[in-house]
């Protein structure tokens, strides 16, 4: 596993958080006085098993539906964040408008990424000069 992996992972993780935080949260407002209780750890327990999934999902001996369902929740964690960045604190339109249209933004994103994900998987056994030369 590089870097990149484990960022991708903690990025799609925290992006979920936020997703399903705000949705429980808003969705049990009606019912439960502190609804906020409710969804912190709903966030975190999504947020946590996506980020696993994502890492795992990334793996190098992974396979290839892994790998491109993987991709497509890194995707998406991407998509949100970046979307939800510039639409929430650079253009400023509101925080309940920038994270509705940060997630249909990212769930467009995380399709394409899954469409153009790996369609096979490629040996990478010997493309590094990792294979011998001659006999010993």
């Amino acid at each position: 596993m590089d870097f990149k992996s484990v960022l991708l992972a903690l990025v799609s993780g925290l992006a979920i958080f936020l997703v399903v935080g705000v949705a429980v949260t808003e969705l049990a407002q009606s019912w439960i006085e502190f609804s906020l209780f409710l969804g912190i750890p709903a966030g975190l327990a999504t947020g946590a098993v996506t980020a696993a999934a994502v890492y795992l999902g990334l793996a190098d001996d992974a396979p290839v539906g892994r790998r491109r369902i993987a991709g497509a929740f890194a995707a998406f964690g991407v998509g949100f964040i970046v979307s939800f960045v510039v639409l929430g604190w650079i253009v400023d339109i509101g925080v309940t408008t920038a994270i509705i249209i940060s997630v249909f933004v990212a769930l467009v994103i995380a399709a394409v990424a899954y469409l153009r994900g790996p369609k096979e998987l490629t040996a990478t056994i010997g493309d590094d000069g990792d294979t011998p030369s001659g006999a010993n």
